[in-house]
């Protein structure tokens, strides 16, 4: 799984680079984007899996759900925290990678987003439902690829622990 996980990561990255070195990287969006340290440009970035830990065990004291590790502009890696009743999303320009690392859940993707608002300042979209998804069961070790525009969400959410990596695809 570590392996899996580190060439998301890598793959990610090296795509984000590409589309920032070639000016078409997205700008930062919202407050929760200035949380992480910017990506470097110059070599590899490492997150021990100790330090992974003990940022799961802090989110979880502070009940917090979010925590950027990396910021790239057109892509990020954050560890996420899943629970229920966390509204429904579309992102209109990013596409999102989850790795799932802890817990069970069912993903439902695709159908339609039943009311949707346009969050403020960011490209989300939020719901307070998904009409006629697909549901797939998650596990640890498994990864789900969302592309932009298509609504997902989650429910029976049980100690879902995720690396999630968004980047820009437009």
């Amino acid at each position: 799984m570590r392996t899996l996980l580190l060439t998301v990561i890598a793959t990610v990255v090296l795509f984000g680079v590409g589309r920032v070195a070639h000016g078409r990287g997205g700008q930062a969006r919202g407050p929760a984007a200035l949380q992480g340290p910017l990506a470097p440009t110059d070599k590899a970035a490492y997150f021990a899996n100790a330090d992974i830990q003990a940022t799961w065990k802090d989110l979880e004291a502070r009940q917090v759900i979010n925590k950027r590790v990396l910021e790239g502009g057109a892509y990020s890696i954050n560890v996420r925290i899943v629970k229920e009743g966390d509204a429904p999303l579309v992102h209109a320009k990013s596409a999102d990678v989850w790795v799932m690392t802890a817990g069970t859940a069912t993903a439902i993707t695709g159908g339609q987003l039943v009311d949707g608002q346009k969050r403020p300042n960011i490209d989300d979209e939020a719901g307070s439902a998904i009409r006629g998804g697909v549901e797939q069961a998650l596990n640890p070790g498994d990864v789900l690829y969302i592309p932009p525009g298509v609504p997902h969400g989650f429910k029976d959410v049980k100690g879902f622990r995720a690396f999630l990596i968004r980047f820009d695809t437009k």
